[in-house]
């Protein structure tokens, strides 16, 4: 379960953390702005990490948003009739 919301996760962050430019795309980093939380996540496909960085606030509605879609997924599967039933 941890796993799929990382990898919702790092769907949504990377959206999230790239700057729009004119030729393509600069990353964010905690360098240059002391608010941005980094951490490193497995990325479906990908030998190494990718990096992703929010800000606290970001983070805290990215856990919610994962933990929503965790919850909502279960709650289909439970509201769904017994197969076997007949």
């Amino acid at each position: 379960m941890r796993t799929a919301i990382f990898a919702l996760a790092a769907a949504i962050a990377v959206s999230g953390c790239a700057l729009k430019k004119k030729e393509g795309y600069a990353v964010a980093d905690a360098s240059t702005n002391p608010d941005l939380i980094c951490q490193r996540v497995s990325v479906p496909g990908k030998i190494y990490p990718g990096k992703i960085c929010m800000t606290a606030e970001q983070w805290e509605r990215h856990e919610k948003a994962g933990e929503d879609a965790t919850g909502d997924a279960q709650r289909r599967a439970l509201s769904t009739g017994d197969p076997r039933a007949g």
